[in-house]
């Protein structure tokens, strides 16, 4: 596991060089050096610029600490040395975490995107629906009705252990959730994700699905003024917030009948791996590991999404801010498995190229993670293109040079028709209903 360590200020060979950990590299720095073998990695042996949150991802994938060179690139300045240590000091403080057991080959990939997509998209559509009424009659005073979405559940868990990428492109090309209560679906499919990636039995896997869908129930019994609340609340209101836990197991208490560990889930899915969450401040592995997907789920969504209607950062930017949280919310080898399911620039979300186009990317490339196959929407003044160029990012030249992935683009203040990609780049569907298929 990736450690925390301070800035070293003594010179490693000079006054200008500086060994840090990877986890304190910003952008501009140049990197000198690596703990590792450079024949390893994808990075030039003579040293390389730090040029966006993405390439401080994947120099964390192969290394622990680095030599930067201050002459040649951006130093750690003094403000964000304070801001470090405070975090490092956090984690430290932070209980020690057992590192679970990782099975990543436990379920082949034995669907493609477009063989699963229009039913995998239908199902997603059909289960915001089903949740959306049944949080409906709950705000209305009426009983949790769970009945019509068992099958649903099951079937989407079907999807993810069949190919997890096909959703990450479903809900990377969403403009914006359709319902209010649409974040708890995609927190369920993060969490589910994140659990394949562990290997996680498929039985568990189901459970941890519903009590992530579940966890927020009891939001709808609170006035509305506190739910769509923006900003910090007040103390009381915090107070009052926080029942919302409480009337969520009062909610599942209607169902004596539902396994123990989806309680749990929606018990503590406020929880932290530090012991500042609520409502009783466990820790570390006091937390059983279902409740820690969740809580990583339910983070990363609320990284995605500001409020109902608007993107706040990209995917990409969005893990990064993750990864600073570690140790702090949940344990670092839940982030780093994450991080290995979701890829460097994950499918469905939009990259600046160096071109200025942007572009949007449809499939990772295995052995080289930072160019992946695009499609290319807009040309360099970010004016929407007509028809999309596909292009292999690892194997395209022009007579310019090659294009490359200069960052994540920020589309929140970009007019992007992303729902409008989402069946465009997977051949075309002959067929009708569940007889239909993607040629």
């Amino acid at each position: 596991m990736l450690t925390d360590m301070s800035i070293n200020e003594s010179p490693v060979s000079s006054n200008h060089l500086l060994e840090l950990n990877c986890s304190e590299l910003l952008v501009g720095m140049f990197i000198t050096e690596l703990d590792c073998s450079w024949s390893g990695t994808p990075f030039p042996v003579d040293g390389f610029h730090v040029k966006n949150p993405e390439d401080i991802q994947l120099v964390i994938k192969h290394c622990k600490s680095v030599t930067i060179n201050t002459n040649r690139g951006a130093s750690p300045k003094r403000a964000k040395r304070a801001e470090l240590t405070i975090l490092s000091s956090a984690r430290r403080s932070a209980p020690s975490s057992k590192a679970l057991k990782v099975d990543r080959d436990a379920y082949p990939v034995t669907h493609t995107v477009k063989q699963q997509l229009d039913k995998v998209y239908s199902e997603y559509v059909e289960l915001q629906n089903k949740f959306q009424k049944v949080a409906d009659a709950v705000r209305e005073g009426n009983d949790l009705e769970l009945e019509n979405l068992d099958q649903s559940i099951a079937h989407m868990v079907g999807f993810i252990l069949a190919n997890p990428q096909t959703l990450i492109w479903i809900l990377n090309t969403e403009s914006a959730p359709l319902y209010r209560t649409s974040y708890c679906v995609r927190a369920a499919v993060w969490a589910a994700m994140l659990a394949r990636q562990f290997g996680v039995p498929e039985n568990e896997i189901r459970l941890l699905f519903s009590g992530t869908l579940l966890a927020d129930i009891g939001l709808h019994l609170l006035p509305g003024r506190l739910v769509n609340k923006q900003g910090r609340f007040r103390k009381k209101e915090f107070l009052a917030y926080r029942k919302h836990v409480e009337f969520g197991l009062e909610l599942l208490s209607q169902h004596p009948e539902l396994d123990d560990r989806i309680v749990r889930i929606v018990r503590c899915h406020h929880e932290r791996h530090d012991g500042l969450g609520f409502p009783r401040g466990i820790q570390g592995e006091q937390l059983a590991s279902l409740s820690r997907f969740a809580n990583l789920a339910f983070c990363f969504e609320r990284l995605l999404y500001t409020n109902i209607a608007q993107r706040r950062v990209s995917p990409a930017n969005a893990i990064a801010r993750l990864y600073k949280q570690r140790e702090l919310k949940f344990p670092e080898q839940f982030v780093v498995e994450f991080i290995q399911v979701m890829g460097m620039y994950p499918v469905g979300s939009v990259i600046e190229l160096n071109t200025g186009e942007l572009a949007l990317v449809l499939e990772q490339n295995e052995h080289e993670r930072l160019s992946p196959s695009v499609a290319v929407i807009t040309d360099a003044d970010k004016a929407i293109l007509d028809k999309p160029e596909l292009i292999d990012l690892a194997s395209q030249q022009e007579s310019n040079g090659i294009r490359s992935v200069s960052c994540s683009a920020d589309i929140q203040n970009l007019q992007l028709p992303l729902d409008d990609y989402r069946f465009r780049f997977f051949g075309k569907k002959l067929g009708l209903g569940l007889l239909s298929i993607r040629i």
